[in-house]
């Protein structure tokens, strides 16, 4: 995968793009989430319930799916729509700037256009899932088309396993609230990270797909980790190794022109 300037394309804007707004648009939507009625009730002196619910999934929905490059460009419409209207219906009359100026959600509203128009980033899970759905001789991802015998792939593996054999227990480390249901979801994490891991480690080219999406979903967290900030060095160690390991699983795509 070449990174050098000339070389990169310019779907790879979207990267940043997605990772830092998804953020912003999960920690206003985490809130909404708790209190779906209270919001609805507060909301532009009050709309109806349903409504709160769009605005919701548009937020905390639409940001997880864009940290994790996935339905980017239909998370970007719904927060696009939340976002005119938040600048039309409720901050235009305050002005530009000041308090309650409309000038931070014009800029959400910008970044939703600008992915609009991007698409998803290389290293997304839009990006490798295209293939499978619009399959044609030139675009369908064949087995063919990908060498997962390359050492940054054996790497990107090694990674995988050592993060999912690692994640059960060092999940306070990391964020992960004590409780059964965490526990549970940290295992179940950490065993489908070491399984693509190991199977891809194996030489399996249908282990290609889940491990680059655990490893879009390790970037995912991370990013959520540099954000909070208790845990931003730790997620930026986090998000380096995951970058490194979707590089490396990037690599195994040969170039087809």
């Amino acid at each position: 995968m070449g990174l050098r300037l000339g070389e990169m394309r310019p779907s790879w804007a979207a990267l940043p793009i997605e990772l830092v707004a998804g953020v912003i648009f999960f920690a206003h939507g985490l809130p909404k989430f708790s209190d779906p009625a209270g919001f609805a009730e507060r909301a532009m002196g009050g709309i109806p319930l349903f409504l709160s619910y769009l605005v919701i999934a548009a937020e905390l929905g639409g940001g997880l799916s864009l940290l994790a490059g996935l339905l980017v460009r239909f998370s970007a419409l719904g927060q696009l729509c939340v976002m005119a209207v938040a600048v039309v219906e409720v901050h235009w009359a305050t002005g530009l700037t000041g308090r309650g100026g409309f000038e931070f959600p014009l800029v959400l509203l910008a970044t939703s256009l600008a992915l609009l128009i991007l698409g998803p980033d290389p290293l997304s899970i839009d990006d490798k899932l295209r293939p499978l759905l619009y399959r044609s001789g030139k675009v369908a991802l064949r087995r063919e088309d990908i060498d997962i015998t390359n050492m940054k792939v054996k790497l990107a593996a090694i990674l995988l396993i050592l993060a999912g054999i690692g994640l059960p227990f060092a999940r306070s480390y990391v964020g992960i609230p004590e409780g059964i249901a965490p526990l549970v979801m940290a295992a179940v994490a950490g065993l489908l990270s070491a399984a693509s891991g190991a199977a891809l480690a194996g030489g399996k080219p249908w282990a290609y797909l889940p491990a680059f999406v655990m490893a879009r979903l390790y970037l995912a967290a991370s990013t959520l980790m540099l954000f909070w900030i208790k845990y931003a060095v730790r997620g930026l160690v986090a998000m380096t190794v995951s970058l490194i390991i979707l590089a490396a699983l990037s690599s195994a795509q040969r170039r087809t022109q």
